[in-house]
């Protein structure tokens, strides 16, 4: 991507980025974010699939819902260990991040909407 023109950069090229960025960063303990990273990591490679598939209609549909699905699983958070909390807050925050990229104002949206 070095050598790539700035104004060529696709939601892919940030992505992979992204997960470059998790698997080789030595600026956090990766030991201590393990779980956080597990999640961010498995929903960037799930996205990675769906945006080669799927329109931003269907795409935003699918994500949101896995939002709402997480966002029950963690308001029940006794029913899951610490570890799983950590890698659907690592999931979620993950789609998040992507959402935002197509429309920033999913960001804010999902958070009040997340809450009724």
């Amino acid at each position: 991507m070095k050598n790539k023109m700035t104004k060529n950069i696709t939601i892919k090229d940030i992505i992979c980025s992204r997960i470059n960025f998790l698997e080789n960063n030595y600026i956090f303990d990766k030991n201590e974010y393990k779980h956080i990273n597990k999640g961010e990591l498995e929903a960037y490679r799930e996205i990675l699939i769906d945006i080669e598939l799927i329109t931003i209609d269907e795409f935003i549909e699918k994500y949101v819902g896995i939002l709402k699905n997480i966002s029950k699983k963690l308001d029940d958070e006794y029913c899951l260990d610490i570890n799983e909390c950590e890698r659907l807050s690592g999931y979620n925050n993950a789609i998040v991040f992507v959402l935002s990229l197509i429309n920033p104002l999913y960001e804010y949206e999902l958070d009040s909407n997340m809450q009724s």
